[in-house]
């Protein structure tokens, strides 16, 4: 039983990493025979697998249809990005006291986040490592969990954000002044930058999806 729910995880792990990444294009419907033989699996894991995914709005079904990849939807940004936004925030609030050699690693962090801008994959990678850092000492896991399941829907809108070198660099700016404000002990300031972080962050990808925040 463990070795079959290891192999459904392993298989929506890749899975969910081919989307993310964009080598599964949005829309793309997915053909579950042929993919079971390119994967070596039956259609049994692979299918738990798929709805696994479909969980978290990275992979959708219709009757008619199958499974495909959920298209990037603009409505889904108004939707998941404040459910983010507030866990965040109620996470960094229990934390309330960031250690000074937190606050060093996340400059550390941020250092090389900034000099990611280039680099979507390598920005997102660093950008996910930097909001880890800051609220790794959160001793509420069950709100931890409930942040990484909107972290992982939020995953592809992430991956489009960090392809804009400029948002990158306001990014890397409001890291900073996070990182000023907890060195200071002021957590009201630094929980007001981070919600304006995740609101541009929002904003920015409802245009990039064509439509006003």
């Amino acid at each position: 039983m463990r070795a079959k729910a290891n192999l459904r995880s392993d298989l929506a792990e890749a899975l969910r990493r081919e989307v993310i990444e964009g080598r599964i294009e949005p829309g793309t419907r997915i053909n579950e025979s042929q993919l079971s033989l390119e994967l070596g699996v039956s259609r049994t894991p692979l299918r738990e697998a798929l709805f696994a995914l479909e969980s978290e709005r990275l992979i959708a079904s219709e009757p008619a249809r199958g499974f495909f990849v959920a298209p990037l939807s603009a409505r889904e940004v108004r939707e998941i990005y404040p459910i983010g936004r507030e866990l965040g925030l109620l996470a960094l609030r229990t934390v309330r006291h960031v250690p000074a050699a937190t606050l060093d690693r996340l400059e550390a962090i941020n250092g090389r986040f900034a000099a990611a801008r280039a680099r979507a994959e390598r920005a997102q990678r660093l950008d996910d490592e930097f909001h880890a850092t800051l609220i790794a000492s959160c001793p509420n896991r069950r709100l931890l969990e409930m942040l990484g399941a909107v972290q992982r829907s939020m995953a592809r809108y992430e991956r489009t954000y960090m392809g804009d070198a400029r948002d990158v660099a306001r990014s890397a700016r409001q890291h900073a002044q996070i990182i000023r404000a907890l060195r200071a002990e002021n957590l009201d300031t630094a929980l007001e930058v981070l919600r304006d972080h995740w609101d541009y962050g929002a904003s920015r990808l409802v245009q990039k999806l064509g439509e006003v925040f």
